[in-house]
């Protein structure tokens, strides 16, 4: 009975937090005197289907990947539904959010918390708007990829943007130094985490840098310095993401980045991973484009990234995808994506594979 009360008491505590950033939205889209108010609802839905040819015996491929996962079976990898608001110094954003995304990487939130992609508030602390302080749950402040696949030059999550945070929660204070240098540094309750971390925890912090010295280059420094888990653990995490985005010409893009981290623990020894990614997109015309992607992630003692078996992640592999745009309203995009590992990707299938071949469809719809 105590654990019943103590999950409902949880789940009204959650649905407050809804409401107080839902509330705000209902009650400024009443004003319709104001000018300078600018209010924006835009939604997203993307269907798939993918195909392992490695046949795996679980309905989720590969546990080290977090998006289309599922094998042999039409899904919504994400459906959202936004609102943003901005008024002189003041702005919010709610987004709400289901699909397969949310199942795997908010897999240890509660359910009503799997709702929210981004629930956040923010007040310009200056006169030009330059800094801004904004508090609640944001996307990640770390990496080239988001969650939202329109958005990326590749179909699929390179490994190295699969094992970092999506989204984070906490406060962010960020300064818009000049046209070509942005500056952020952000107070966390964890490595990607809505919810606190159980029991006594320590706080995380990161930060960013961005460099755009034109409109076809950016360059991007993002740092983690916190934990994933009870302060009882005596667990540390330090992380590095660096990045950097080029447009050559009119019809190529070529984005690099690349990711250091390590786990310490009291009384243990120092666990460390790192990884990269390199994407090459060639554009034929404003309806075509391909990308190429070659990527690396070796974690041989499981510090971040989950794997079928005690023997690390290790694997390397390329993808190649071409997308076709409807207007500004859909986006249809295949991909073929294969990976190599030293050791079999799952223990339960013989006979054992070191390769992975994957064979990707969506088809996203945009609305706004």
């Amino acid at each position: 009975m105590l654990k019943q009360n103590g999950e409902k008491a949880k789940m009204i505590k959650a649905l407050i937090l809804i409401l107080s950033l839902v509330v705000p939205f209902l009650c400024l889209g009443q004003e319709k005197n104001s000018e300078s108010r600018v209010l924006e609802v835009s939604g997203y839905l993307e269907l798939y289907y993918g195909f392992d040819f490695n046949q795996p015996s679980q309905p989720k491929r590969l546990l080290f990947l977090y998006n289309h996962t599922r094998h042999n079976s039409p899904a919504v990898n994400l459906g959202m539904i936004s609102g943003s608001y901005q008024q002189d110094r003041f702005r919010a954003n709610l987004t709400l959010q289901q699909g397969t995304y949310a199942q795997d990487n908010y897999a240890n939130e509660p359910a009503v918390f799997r709702w929210i992609y981004e629930a956040n508030l923010g007040i310009a602390l200056d006169q030009n708007q330059k800094v801004w302080l904004d508090a609640g749950v944001m996307p990640s402040h770390i990496g080239f990829e988001s969650a939202i696949s329109k958005d990326n030059l590749t179909l699929s999550r390179s490994i190295i943007a699969e094992n970092s945070p999506y989204f984070e929660t906490g406060v962010k204070l960020g300064w818009e130094k000049s046209e070509s240098w942005y500056f952020a540094f952000l107070y966390l309750n964890g490595w990607q985490r809505i919810q606190a971390i159980p029991s006594k925890n320590n706080p995380s912090f990161g930060t960013q840098a961005t460099f755009r010295p034109n409109s076809k280059i950016t360059l991007n420094w993002s740092t983690f310095l916190g934990t994933d888990q009870p302060l009882e653990a005596g667990t540390s995490l330090y992380f590095s993401n660096m990045y950097g985005n080029f447009t050559l010409g009119e019809r190529w893009k070529v984005i690099a980045g690349i990711d250091v981290g390590k786990r310490t623990q009291v009384n243990s020894t120092d666990r460390n991973w790192w990884g990269l990614a390199m994407i090459t997109q060639y554009r034929f015309s404003e309806r075509f484009a391909a990308a190429l992607r070659y990527e690396y992630y070796h974690d041989p003692f499981l510090a971040k990234a989950y794997s079928g078996n005690n023997l690390g992640v290790e694997t390397g592999g390329l993808s190649l995808n071409i997308d076709r745009k409807f207007g500004t309203w859909s986006v249809f995009r295949l991909e073929g994506r294969w990976l190599k590992s030293p050791t079999p990707f799952e223990q339960d299938i013989f006979p054992t594979l070191s390769e992975n071949f994957f064979l990707l469809a969506s088809w996203a719809f945009l609305w706004n």
